[in-house]
């Protein structure tokens, strides 16, 4: 007998790989297909050879993208703890990396001036007032000078012996 389809909702079922892979060939041009994971070689026949062992390729890659999960996760937890000490996050929406990072650096810039203000914190120490996400100031920000050495108890200009 012959096989039977059958109508779910108005859809047919899915055809067979083979006849499927031919329909979309027909339809759309070339498929992709699976890439290489190793480095391949042009042999004297002019076939391209795979050079190594495809599982110690493949097992590297893994090792190398759990290590980089690994990486994110870690990072993705850093961001998570700033947010919850920064009180400047904006309300109105999800607050993105960036924002948290701008969030940051404008707490950082209000508790120096905070510091300053309470005589905390002296001109020059810890650099400018300015803080940017890069780390650098902005305007940019001249290096503080040198500290002069001190010398003796300070003399008195009217005094002449």
């Amino acid at each position: 007998m012959g096989e039977q389809r059958v109508v779910l909702g108005g859809l047919l079922p899915t055809p067979p790989p083979e006849v499927l892979g031919v329909v979309l060939r027909q339809q759309h041009g070339p498929l992709p297909h699976v890439a290489a994971i190793t480095r391949l070689r042009r042999g004297p026949s002019g076939v391209y050879a795979a050079l190594g062992d495809p599982e110690g390729v493949l097992e590297r890659r893994r090792a190398a993208n759990a290590k980089e999960r690994e990486r994110i996760r870690n990072l993705n937890s850093g961001f998570s703890v700033l947010k919850a000490l920064v009180p400047l996050m904006p309300r109105d929406r999800k607050p993105s990396k960036a924002d948290t990072l701008r969030a940051a650096a404008e707490y950082i810039r209000l508790l120096r001036g905070v510091l300053r203000d309470a005589g905390g914190l002296q001109d020059g120490a810890g650099g400018s007032d300015e803080v940017t996400v890069g780390g650098g100031c902005w305007p940019p920000c001249a290096p503080p000078p040198p500290p002069q050495p001190h010398v003796g108890p300070p003399q008195s200009v009217g005094a002449l012996d």
